[in-house]
């Protein structure tokens, strides 16, 4: 028995959260109502220690003012847990902090292209990349499907080099581990990703966001660490997914480069997105300095609903099948062998099993006939919500 009890249900329900309060509303016309909650990157474990006993002493001073602005402590936390878990060594004045990810990718759509022109995603691949941070920005989202082979995916060179070297293609959004697939690239695969974007002169943005969350057998590659050119790439780390942290609006952009960090934070800056979080940056620091017995028992954890869960399904679920995941708390769902509509797999999964899930059809063309499962949760709500799918499509 570790020191952390991740079987502990937690009642969320009337806590303002996002994953049990108010997912109806992401699902228009279906009747979600009972539904277990198995959408959004959100995990139903506690904290560590530490970071709770860090916010209770800010939280008892009573007076929550506007903090200062990042400080040496913030850069040495995020600087020693990268080097610690991913070797990648970097410089203190290289982090910025931003109040998200997805924020942190609209500030470089903004800041390294125009009105226009084309950002390259790999579908199927993590939603808001597509409706928030291109669309909503007027600029084209240019695609470059995954292939799935053998129950993995794997990037068409050909086709992401043909994507590449169109005159309007101007930025490459790397999702690594990729949401929702759940695949950790490999160097070989990161270094011929690099290669074709600096031939066409494409910058990378790496959303690292779940880079901590890799599973026995695999290793996160850092893009920095086989860019070798900083001028191409930034790449976004934070405390969020691994900890449990996104209510606290805290992450960490590494923009090696002094001329594209100046760029880019001036785009920060006119969109009035300085400053941190009081209670977001102390809850970082916190994670990044003592949260690595956490992060080992949740792993493990995390390791056994996944392997649980696959095995249920290749058992119980005819024409049921699941990609391999090597990396994040999802699980990559594929129904199409039912032989069912997407809409009437949308329906049994929400309206007969209750089970709320991030729809298949929500990250891209590529993504219908599936859905993506969090994991994230004590085994008594995986079992659960399994034996729900069992009465529906066993």
């Amino acid at each position: 028995m570790g020191k952390y009890n991740f079987d502990e249900v937690i009642e969320r329900r009337g806590t303002d959260s996002s994953k049990w309060d108010d997912f109806a509303a992401r699902f228009p016309g279906y009747d979600t109502s009972g539904a277990i909650p198995m959408w959004v990157a959100d995990m139903d474990f506690r904290v560590p220690n530490e970071v709770i006993e860090v916010i209770k002493k800010k939280a008892e001073l009573g007076i929550y003012g506007y903090p200062c602005r990042k400080g040496k402590e913030f850069d040495n936390a995020v600087k020693d847990w990268l080097l610690k878990r991913h070797g990648l060594q970097i410089e203190n004045d290289w982090v910025v902090a931003t109040p998200g990810v997805v924020a942190a990718v609209t500030y470089a759509v903004q800041a390294f292209t125009k009105e226009g022109d084309g950002v390259l995603i790999q579908p199927p691949v993590y939603y808001p990349f597509k409706d928030r941070c291109i669309k909503y920005n007027n600029r084209v989202a240019v695609e470059s499907p995954l292939i799935l082979k053998d129950g993995r995916y794997e990037i068409d060179f050909e086709d992401f080099e043909e994507k590449a070297a169109l005159e309007t293609t101007k930025l490459f959004i790397l999702c690594s581990p990729h949401n929702p697939v759940g695949r950790v690239w490999t160097k070989e695969e990161l270094q011929k990703v690099v290669e074709i974007c600096k031939k066409h002169n494409v910058f990378i943005f790496s959303d690292e966001i779940h880079s901590d969350l890799i599973l026995e057998g695999y290793q996160h590659t850092p893009t920095a660490l086989v860019s070798g050119d900083y001028k191409y790439l930034i790449a976004a780390y934070a405390p969020s997914k691994t900890f449990n942290l996104a209510g606290l609006k805290t992450s960490a952009i590494i923009v090696p480069d002094k001329e594209v960090r100046a760029q880019y934070i001036r785009r920060i800056n006119q969109n009035e997105a300085v400053g941190l979080n009081l209670f977001g940056a102390a809850a970082l620091e916190a994670a990044y300095n003592h949260g690595e017995e956490y992060l080992t028992e949740l792993l493990d954890y995390l390791k056994g609903n996944i392997d649980y869960a696959a095995a249920f399904i290749k058992e119980n679920l005819p024409g049921v099948s699941v990609s391999v995941t090597e990396g994040t708390y999802f699980l990559w769902v594929d129904f199409r062998g039912t032989g069912l509509s997407d809409r009437e797999i949308n329906k049994k999964i929400l309206e007969e099993a209750k089970v709320a899930v991030d729809l298949g059809e929500w990250f891209g063309e590529e993504g219908k006939g599936f859905a993506r499962f969090n994991l994230a949760c004590p085994r008594t709500i995986v079992v659960e919500a399994l034996n729900r799918l069992k009465k529906v499509f066993g």
